[in-house]
């Protein structure tokens, strides 16, 4: 598992990285209306990752189930909400894989953290979380318990907030 903080920008090399080794498949990690995904075979076009992050928290934040490519993407059906069918891209019926939610910033002045992690110790969950975390510590400087990429850094000595959340008091914030 490895927390870090990261611009887009830092960000994109480390993911491939990981697909210069490995041919990747992104899911959006989420709940869906339609047993229909989108998937996606680079970082390159992740629709969210170079967008500013639309919630003050990085947790309900954009996040990718990640799997290797000819791995098929399970849905979960889950319980209707609102008279409506309602499916899930997520771990439980995806063990071969793990979990990228890239945070990003959320405002000029803040930074939101990020995570790759994955649930469960499959032969290819493990393999995939390794090259991960391989490349984010290739790439980045370790601050405390986080990863940081070049471009966060340089945020963070001019200022910027690096957080989980923007309501969190600003004590629990990244610092050197």
């Amino acid at each position: 598992m490895a927390f870090f903080f990261a611009t887009a920008d830092d960000l994109l090399p480390v993911l491939l990285s990981v697909e210069a080794k490995y041919a990747l498949v992104y899911t959006p990690f989420d709940h869906i209306h339609e047993p229909r995904v989108d998937h996606f075979r680079s970082a390159r076009d992740l629709p969210t990752l170079f967008q500013p992050q639309p919630y003050e928290s990085a947790v309900p934040g954009p996040a990718y189930l990640v799997t290797e490519a000819g791995t098929e993407v399970v849905l979960r059906q889950m319980s209707r909400y609102e008279g409506k069918d309602r499916w899930s891209v997520d771990q439980l019926a995806n063990p071969d894989s793990t979990v990228l939610r890239h945070g990003g910033l959320f405002k000029e002045n803040v930074l939101l953290s990020g995570e790759v992690r994955t649930a469960y110790k499959t032969t290819v969950a493990l393999r995939l979380q390794r090259a991960f975390d391989a490349a984010i510590r290739k790439h980045f400087v370790k601050i405390q318990a986080f990863y940081v990429g070049s471009a966060a850094e340089a945020l963070l000595d001019s200022g910027c907030r690096l957080t989980a959340a923007e309501q969190c008091p600003a004590e629990f914030d990244l610092r050197r």
